[in-house]
């Protein structure tokens, strides 16, 4: 961790003086590689730049390896990435009396007047969200239009395809890739669902040609990534694979349509249905295949998800995590996801 230059908040510890692992989240251990490896052998066979610098935030592990030597054949890996990151994709909502304003759709805020880097702290959207701010405006709305700026896929999101790939290679098993478009499309059927016809057909058509536009640079990645591995059973699991799509939201019902779940997920009602997909999507394999040990192989933004997802399926799962940093742009400040479009370095993976 001295080593690594890494943005995270203050969510470490150390429960055990005596082992002095650092513990993220009280969720999963900070692991170099060769503690990995000290598990997981096979994890050796995997090849990629900085493997042996990164921190890697662990859980379970043991039980994925006792798994392996047991049922080999029912382990299965989980990954993916987010489609886009902050400040490449961005909403323009225009209203009756001609103002237009601008809202990054990642995270939904509303953008200063004329910097489309930096956000508004107070205006006349009042701290709204882009979702919260087309609904509670559905008879003044008069358009929305959206701008693409993602070219290409950074180093972060190739590793979140790539890794995935290469740790099911490396260890013999099953894979489920997930691409949540249809998460981020919830996020818009929220906004626009006041909005009078045609207008919402109209902006979800938008937002679609968009969406599948990025999802077809991932979809042709995992494309080569397969000619290469040869993963034997491979799930990719994305809007327009509408029966993968239909059988997990019907799956996931029983474990996350619960009140003891759902409490605590968000305080935005626009984005708990994405909430819902994302503290899903680590069990993918058991609801497809019917697999009870699964090994996440994702990025440590996701720890929440993952320790969700755990608390949502006690008892049934026999899950883990192999979670790597996020990796820091150009600009040594920001990670991949968050910088700047001029500090996304598309295409230098």
């Amino acid at each position: 961790m001295l080593d690594f230059r890494i943005a995270s908040g203050d969510f470490y510890e150390v429960p055990d003086l005596i082992q002095g692992i650092l513990r993220f989240k009280n969720t999963a251990n900070l692991y170099g590689f060769d503690r990995v490896a000290g598990i997981l052998p096979e994890i050796r066979r995997i090849d990629f730049p900085a493997r042996e610098q990164f921190p890697y935030c662990c859980e379970n592990l043991e039980g994925i390896a006792e798994a392996l030597l047991a049922y080999p054949d029912e382990v299965f890996v989980e990954g993916g990435p987010c489609l886009f990151g902050e400040h490449e994709v961005t909403a323009f909502v225009m209203t009756e009396d001609g103002k237009e304003r601008a809202f990054d759709y990642s995270t939904g805020k509303a953008y200063r007047p004329g910097q489309m880097n930096d956000y508004a702290l107070s205006d006349d959207t009042h701290g709204q969200d882009f979702a919260e701010y087309v609904k509670t405006r559905a008879c003044a709305v008069r358009a929305v239009r959206f701008e693409n700026g993602k070219t290409g896929l950074t180093r972060q999101e190739y590793l979140h395809v790539f890794l995935p790939f290469a740790t099911a290679a490396a260890l013999g098993t099953g894979l489920v890739m997930t691409l949540p478009d249809m998460s981020y499309r919830k996020y818009l059927d929220y906004a626009i669902d006041a909005l009078p016809q045609p207008l919402s057909s109209e902006v979800r058509m938008k937002f679609e040609l968009i969406l599948y536009t990025i999802s077809d640079i991932y979809l042709e990645l995992i494309e080569r990534l397969q000619t290469r591995f040869q993963i034997r059973k491979l799930a990719v699991v994305h809007e327009r694979n509408t029966e993968l799509v239909r059988t997990f939201e019907n799956a996931r019902r029983p474990f996350i349509e619960r009140k003891k779940i759902l409490h605590g997920l968000t305080r935005n009602p626009s984005k708990l249905e994405a909430i819902k997909d994302y503290i899903s999507v680590p069990a993918l394999p058991y609801y497809l295949f019917g697999s009870r040990t699964i090994l996440e192989v994702n990025s440590m933004d996701e720890t929440d998800s993952y320790r969700k997802c755990r608390r949502a399926h006690r008892g049934t799962l026999n899950l883990g995590c192999l979670l790597f940093p996020e990796l820091l742009s150009r600009d040594q400040e920001h990670t991949l996801y968050c910088a700047p479009l001029s500090c996304k370095d598309y295409g230098s993976a």
